[in-house]
């Protein structure tokens, strides 16, 4: 019976000494949480902000006066001057607008343009998708819109026009300014001054990253709107009227990280506390290029202070107090 009663004693001895293992060895090395040094390291500083980006363009959709079989001339996203064709009708055809450019039509009303030559009026970039708001959503009205229209809008809405029979009065194709188009986006308004107007902004949508820059920015409630312009060009963007999880990327560089929780002020003096090798505490003076609020990105080696003199500053793998506060 005593054999029997040492078992459990013995289990429960082995999962303590489990668990203080875990709780001194492997907690830290995961969490940092008891750690209370670190070494300093290069990496890259990004600054962005995930949102849904609204495209506007200057625009306008072609709606056919015959139905019939077409034969497309020129491919999606081909440039084009104007008085040029870009397709044909052949033979006829009686039926009905479709219920599914229906929609598209409502939305243009009298924004459609007519056609029985298929000859662009003015030039610009063929795209064979329309949602309708071609004509309620332009360059000149977009900073009059509130946040309400532009959440109305969906990708939903737009239809793709290439297709094997037209019926008379559907859209068949539109011609896109290729010269400037826009994305209109809602940040945390407290992000508002990393968008001063005329800053150069990335736009990383899922298959390419754009340049470009702040057209206008203003506060609307708990968000500022920003209007990014761009002349760059984008396979989609004659398609896309929402993208949503695009990455505005205001900065981005690769240097000496420091833990925001790491820096104090001494004397006026901006820096963090390092440790050497016989265990010594002592103050470095640091110089911040950038911070995203958690990490600091820092001149390495030295940096000149504000009167020119030089100041010999952190290096890479120096070890640096985690919480300066608790410093022996």
């Amino acid at each position: 019976m005593k054999k029997k009663k040492k078992k459990p004693i013995i289990l429960i001895y082995i999962l303590v000494l489990i668990a203080l293992y875990l709780i001194i060895y492997v907690v830290p090395k995961v969490t940092g949480v008891l750690e209370p040094t670190y070494n300093v390291s290069y990496g890259e500083m990004k600054i962005s902000d995930t949102t849904t980006g609204y495209l506007v363009r200057n625009e306008k959709v072609y709606v056919s006066q015959q139905g019939g079989e077409p034969n497309y001339y020129v491919k999606d996203g081909t440039l084009m001057r104007r008085n040029t064709t870009v397709m044909e009708v052949n033979g006829g055809s009686d039926g009905e607008i479709r219920t599914k450019y229906q929609g598209v039509l409502d939305r243009l009303g009298s924004k459609a343009v007519e056609t029985s030559d298929f000859t662009v009026k003015n030039g610009g970039v063929v795209c064979y998708y329309a949602d309708g708001y071609e004509g309620k959503l332009t360059p000149k009205n977009m900073k009059k819109k509130k946040q309400t229209f532009f959440q109305g809008l969906s990708q939903d809405n737009v239809v793709e026009l290439k297709r094997k029979q037209i019926n008379a009065g559907e859209p068949v194709f539109k011609i896109v300014d290729r010269t400037n188009w826009y994305i209109v986006c809602y940040v945390d308004k407290t992000h508002k001054s990393r968008y001063p107007v005329g800053k150069e902004v990335s736009v990383e949508f899922e298959d390419k990253t754009v340049k470009a820059t702040v057209y206008a920015r203003k506060t609307e409630g708990e968000f500022c709107r920003v209007i990014l312009s761009t002349d760059h060009f984008y396979s989609k963007y004659g398609q896309i009227r929402v993208a949503e999880n695009i990455k505005l990327v205001t900065y981005e560089n690769r240097g000496l990280l420091i833990e925001n929780k790491s820096i104090v002020k001494e004397k006026g003096q901006v820096g963090v506390y390092e440790k050497d090798k016989l265990g010594n505490v002592f103050f470095v003076p640091i110089k911040v290029i950038k911070s995203d609020g958690e990490m600091s990105l820092v001149y390495d080696t030295r940096f000149y202070d504000s009167k020119g003199n030089e100041q010999l500053t952190v290096e890479i793998y120096d070890v640096v107090l985690r919480n300066p506060k608790n410093k022996e």
